[in-house]
């Protein structure tokens, strides 16, 4: 099934900001990989469209429509200073959807299984002796940082300690 996007302009059923074709060739110039399949490729597109969805609890602004179904378009939103328009989808969410479509195919699932535990110490002398701490992860949650980066000017929710400077 071929990716809904969304333009801005709050497109009923939208899973993705870009169409395969944009999302391909932003993967390419900057040398991540997506799947060769197309419906592979659609499928990685939609988590990673979800998985930038996960950090709307921190956007700034607000949706512009109770019915969207992508966490952009916003209204009141500043980035670098700058107001952004309430039916456009910054560039850097779209790129961010492609790095996490990208990692996603790769990891094979950002919200794997994990059982919270890591290991402390191992020993291999002809037996194996694997001790386990509880490394304090209370979720199951793959973060994937080149995201982080890319959506940190569109922070400023809940918890964030963003601030806006408007530009005259």
């Amino acid at each position: 099934m071929a990716l809904i996007v969304e333009n801005g302009s709050v497109v009923a059923g939208a899973d993705s900001w870009a169409t395969l074709t944009e999302a391909r060739a932003l993967a390419a110039k900057y040398g991540v990989t997506l799947p060769a399949d197309d419906t592979e490729a659609e499928v990685a597109m939609r988590n990673g469209g979800a998985y930038v969805n996960g950090y709307e609890p921190n956007m700034a602004g607000v949706r512009v429509s109770d019915v969207q179904t992508m966490c952009y378009p916003r209204a009141g939103v500043f980035k670098f200073g700058f107001q952004c328009a309430e039916d456009s989808i910054p560039a850097e969410i779209i790129l961010a959807q492609v790095f996490a479509a990208a990692k996603i195919a790769e990891i094979g699932d950002a919200w794997g299984v994990d059982d919270g535990k890591g290991i402390l110490s191992e020993e291999v002398t002809g037996v194996v002796a694997v001790t386990y701490s509880d490394n304090g992860k209370t979720g199951t949650y793959y973060r994937i940082e080149r995201v982080d980066a890319l959506l940190k000017p569109l922070l400023g929710g809940a918890g964030a300690s963003n601030f806006a400077v408007v530009r005259g």
